[in-house]
């Protein structure tokens, strides 16, 4: 007979079995084990979720693992990392490496880490094995169910490489509050278009970067300002024709009319035109330069006249003292 008190022993028994609930599948080698209730409430909780054993000296079965987390708290969020741990990761052939592939959703609450890296017993073409394990936080008021996907072979106790333990009931413990990052950590490689979207800020097409707009017309079209310590313009010819020999100095009468009729420089658009039409930099500073070396000509022109006319006043001088 089912007493009142072994009904809810039973409820209470089923409840805890279901906060930590864990579902493993083997494809033709391809493991992958799924945990439920990784949760926290009022304080963010670590949890050690696995440790693996491996050899970064030396070639091994499986060298990535990968780890995703889905929030299911009230709100879409989705991490996905991968772990490499095989022969040439880290410093030295040292370290495995974690990195964040992708992220994605409205709420961002918890991450992967890992943790501390110890010795093995055991050790391979003499070089110790090593086992690291693999953290969760959870920030609070939230809940996680994890995807872990391995080759190495699953075990309830570490002792040597290509080994992995998933903890069935990881315990939490408390740890101060902490930020999610979802900037994600991997190259991207394509031959074909690439499109960034941030609120339509970042666009490439067809080889056409806009920053501010979605419609580049340009190799790079920014709608917008721009910082910059230095820009280099790269041009095929400068100003220096300016001071060749057969080059026809416009006289100063003409520049003058020209600027009482157009209202602007000869060569140069008016302001009209640069508002409508925009301005070339490389061809607009060449202008200016020309221009530049142009007003240095007739300042060497006026220096020679001026020259002559005070040899001219000296002379004068000169004869009406000796009279």
């Amino acid at each position: 007979m089912i007493t009142k008190r072994n009904l809810l022993l039973l409820i209470s028994f089923l409840i805890t079995i279901n906060i930590f609930s864990q579902t493993d599948l083997d494809q033709n080698g391809l493991k992958s084990t799924v945990i439920r209730g990784l949760s926290a409430t009022n304080q963010p909780t670590r949890f050690e979720i696995a440790t693996i054993g491996y050899n970064s000296f030396h070639w091994q079965h499986g060298g990535i693992i990968i780890i995703e987390l889905f929030n299911e708290y009230y709100g879409t969020g989705y991490e996905k990392y991968i772990i490499e741990n095989g022969f040439g990761q880290g410093a030295n052939w040292g370290a495995p490496v974690l990195k964040l592939m992708e992220s994605n959703g409205f709420y961002h609450n918890g991450r992967i880490i890992l943790g501390a890296t110890t010795d093995l017993s055991t050790s391979f073409g003499g070089y110790v094995n090593k086992q690291l394990s693999i953290l969760f936080d959870a920030r609070d008021y939230t809940s996680y169910v994890i995807k872990i996907t391995y080759l190495q072979e699953k075990v309830n106790t570490l002792t040597d490489l290509n080994q992995i333990k998933i903890n069935q009931n990881p315990i939490g413990t408390t740890i101060p509050e902490f930020s999610v990052s979802s900037e994600v950590n991997t190259n991207i490689i394509s031959n074909g278009n690439l499109q960034i979207s941030g609120s339509g800020n970042h666009y490439i097409k067809n080889g056409n970067v806009g920053i501010g707009t979605i419609n580049p017309t340009s190799k790079l079209t920014v709608a917008g300002n721009i910082n910059s310590r230095e820009v280099k313009v790269s041009v095929d010819a400068g100003a220096d024709f300016v001071f060749d020999n057969d080059y026809n100095l416009p006289s100063l009468e003409s520049v003058s009319d020209y600027i009482k009729e157009n209202k602007h420089l000869p060569e140069i658009a008016s302001a009209k035109e640069m508002q409508q039409n925009g301005i070339n930099l490389s061809e607009m500073n060449i202008k200016l330069l020309q221009k530049m070396e142009e007003m240095t000509l007739y300042m060497i022109e006026m220096k020679k006249e001026n020259e002559k006319q005070n040899e001219k006043i000296i002379a004068l001088e000169n004869k009406l003292k000796n009279k």
